[in-house]
């Protein structure tokens, strides 16, 4: 059944492939069959010109196969029947040749050439005509390239050259530097962009211009920077002024139904704040979000700041700035802040099905978004869940209960106790608490969460930085009730292989502080896309149990008979943890993306337990990872799973080490497709007896590294995107025969699939 499967695909892949495009064609036209960039200037990198082509042929799945252009063809030519409108819009029409866009694509890439200093160049536009098919070259002779070797400045103004001065570590402009357009485009950009910092309100790129000299030679031009505003300006008076921020006035529009709505104005601390309506933002609050100040000069990077900050307040709806001229050298501020609803509430029910058995869940939550009249954003969530399980033996109660509250504060700005707050002005950020406590019935056990987190968020540069301290984190474990069969089949069974489920069925104590770095080159615009050039780097460190340790060799805590200090009558769990995170997209064509990522976590127990706890363990396999095994599955190291109703917690480690690469593809409406490689593993840094072929060893965990290949589809909804991953596995660490450990060679679908449906990229 599999072989023909794989059969009536490869016919129909094949069919659509040798569908014929001529039909489509009149006699004197051809098809564009591929397009490449040449040169026989080695240290030219002929690829970075691709953007400049006009007409491109028609695009290939993964960048190999043309099959839109084959659904396309499968067609027939009346696209009034509804067969044949459905293929062509399913598929892509053929690229007809077209010699003014090849020739428009030739000067495109002269200019090109020219604007990077190779003043000088030219293209050659080859075609050769095969039947009705078109091969389309452009050969790239960019010929000697020029370079600057002095700089010079001739600026109109004495403030302006001073300003520039300051700032002219920034400087794009270097001696012995291409005769770049480009670059020479950028500085003009950044100088107006410093002037625009430095109260320059109306200056504009039109007043710098170059002057270069060529005189010496192509490695010898003397290029000479002017600034003009005086002369260029239309009116000087006004145009070419160093402004200051006069009066600054903030409209509170409140989203009220009642019809007439009066202002009521007050002052604070030198701005006029005028409500219409509710008082419903303090005026502290909107003093703190304001980086533009009266008195100073105008700086466009403070509007941008203010508008960023104020955007981050819940309550805010919508915020506009507008300056208007009162005198030379004057400009007043008049910002609007329209608020949003006040309350929200939502509600949620949902079926459940793990691994047969059958539940359903409900939750209600509740949202104030300015509960202390500072956007501070208040949500409470109930949850209850019910399961019935079923081919438990030994157990009286069959079913799960689980019922959790939790209280979300949020405050949009950084809040240290006993800090002043003119020093947390500038202090930009939210503040976050959450209690969180969870009841769970199962037939085994019961089992209660207490969760308390004090955090911090900030971001920077753009939003391409994001930082979060978790301040202070408290984790409460407790088992009120253990059934007698599950303690004796599992916890007070002596086997080894029950060691750390031991652990993990334990009351347990954690307090716990992290710091997370990200950095993501495309920002908030960038965070995740399916396609397009991007970098994103993630670094963690967490650290838990210091504290107490350090209060209970402070005060000579009595350890207890495992040689533990407790706290609340638990032994609280000491560990140091470190995660580093690294995945990049590289952009091949419009419709292809080649996408890798490496990541690399170590956690280490260390004082007062010499376990790590459960809940901070690595695990292998799964959506996420090696997506030839399912989750907790794989590892660690060569361990081989005994037991799947309890083994998997044996399947954890505390090192980790992952690498994925795909080969993204855009199909068709919402629709892509990829090919992947992933490759990993867990291991333990110590042998514990539970886990034989578990530790990480420097001479053979190379060995031990698991790989897998399969293929997946995504739909992209926009908002977000559903996963469809197919892996098989190539390279299986936990057998020592040939035929099981590398089951590319011998592939056995029963044993070696794995599927798996997730919503969002893996990386």
């Amino acid at each position: 059944m599999r072989k023909e499967i794989i059969l009536a695909l490869f016919c129909v892949m094949l069919v659509m492939v040798s569908c014929s495009s001529e039909k489509f064609m009149s006699e004197n036209q051809h098809i564009l069959t591929s397009v490449k960039l040449s040169s026989s200037d080695k240290s030219l990198d002929v690829s970075s010109y691709k953007t400049y082509i006009r007409q491109d042929a028609n695009s290939r799945w993964f960048n190999a196969v043309k099959v839109p252009l084959g659904i396309y063809c499968m067609s027939g030519t009346d696209s009034t029947k509804r067969f044949n409108h459905f293929l062509q819009r399913l598929g892509e029409a053929p690229v007809i040749y077209d010699a003014e866009q090849a020739q428009s694509t030739a000067n495109q890439l002269k200019l090109a050439l020219q604007s990077h200093g190779y003043l000088h160049a030219d293209v050659d536009n080859n075609l050769r005509l095969k039947g009705h098919k078109a091969h389309q070259t452009y050969n790239l002779r960019p010929g000697q390239r020029y370079y600057i070797r002095s700089i010079n400045y001739d600026i109109d103004d004495a403030v302006i050259d001073s300003i520039l001065k300051m700032n002219e570590s920034e400087s794009l402009l270097t001696a012995n530097m291409p005769c770049d357009a480009n670059v020479l485009d950028e500085e003009r950009s950044r100088i107006i962009n410093v002037l625009h910092q430095n109260g320059y309100y109306k200056a504009l790129k039109k007043y710098i211009y170059y002057d270069i000299d060529t005189i010496a030679g192509p490695k010898n031009l003397a290029l000479t920077l002017h600034y003009n505003g005086k002369s260029l300006a239309a009116d000087p008076e006004t145009d070419y002024t160093r402004y200051w921020i006069g009066n600054i006035s903030v409209d509170v529009v409140s989203d009220e139904p009642t019809e007439e709505l009066t202002y009521d104005s007050i002052k604070y601390r030198g701005i006029k704040i005028r409500y219409k309506g509710a008082h419903t933002i303090r005026p502290n609050v909107i003093y703190s979000q304001l980086d533009i100040q009266r008195g100073a000069y105008y700086n466009e990077e403070a509007v941008r700041t203010t508008y960023n900050n104020f955007s981050r307040l819940k309550i805010l709806r919508s915020t506009s700035i507008h300056f208007s001229e009162t005198g030379t050298g004057t400009l007043n501020c008049d910002i609007t802040l329209r608020t949003d609803k006040l309350n929200q509430i939502s509600a949620e029910i949902e079926g459940t099905n793990t691994s047969g058995d059958l539940g359903v869940a409900s939750s209600v939550s509740f949202t104030n978004r300015n509960l202390f009249h500072g956007s501070e954003v208040w949500t409470t969530k109930a949850k209850a869940a019910f399961e019935a399980i079923t081919g438990l033996e030994g157990y009286s109660d069959q079913n799960f209960f689980e019922f959790s509250a939790e209280s979300r504060l949020s405050f949009p700005r950084i809040i240290i106790p006993f800090m002043p707050e003119h020093r947390r002005v500038n202090m930009h950020g939210s503040s976050e608490f959450t209690l969180q406590y969870n009841t769970q019935d199962r037939p085994e056990f019961h089992r209660r969460f207490l969760t308390a987190l004090w955090s911090y968020k900030w971001s920077g540069g753009q939003n391409r930085y994001q930082h979060k301290l978790d301040a202070i984190g408290l984790n409460y474990v407790f088992m009120p009730w253990i059934s007698s069969t599950f303690r004796n089949e599992y916890l007070d069974n002596d086997n080894a292989r029950f060691a750390i489920v031991r652990h993990t069925y334990e009351d347990l104590f954690i307090l716990n502080s992290s710091y997370n770095f990200i950095y993501n080159s495309k920002g908030n615009s960038g965070n995740r896309q399916t396609h397009g050039d991007a970098v994103q780097f993630h670094v963690g460190i967490e650290s838990g149990g210091n504290l107490l340790y350090l209060l209970s060799k402070a005060f000579k805590v009595t350890k207890d008979s495992e040689d533990r200090y407790r706290m609340f009558n638990v032994a609280f769990a000491q560990y140091l943890k470190f995660d580093i995170d690294y995945a990049r997209s590289i952009s091949l064509d419009k419709n292809n993306t080649l996408a890798i990522r490496g990541a690399l976590g170590l956690v280490l127990p260390y004082g007062n337990n010499n376990v790590v706890p459960y809940e901070k363990r690595y695990f292998a396999g799964g959506a996420n990872s090696v997506r030839g095994w399912s989750v907790r599955e794989l590892g660690p190291g060569s361990y081989v799973g005994k037991d799947g109703k309890i083994d998997f917690i044996n399947q954890t480690g505390n090192l980790k080490l992952l690498f994925n690469a795909e080969l993204r593809s855009y199909l068709f409406w919402k629709l892509s497709g990829a090919l992947f490689v992933d490759a990993g593993n867990i291991w333990t840094t110590r042998n514990y007896e539970a886990q034989p072929g578990g530790q990480f060893k420097f001479d053979s965990f190379y060995k031990q590294i698991a790989a897998s290949y399969g293929v997946g589809l995504r739909f992209n909804f926009d908002y977000f995107i559903l996963r469809f991953d197919m892996a098989m596995k190539a390279i299986s660490p936990s057998y020592t025969t040939t035929r099981e450990h590398y089951p590319l060679l011998h592939p056995r679908l029963s044993r070696d699939f794995t599927f798996h449906f997730a919503v969002g990229l893996p990386f």
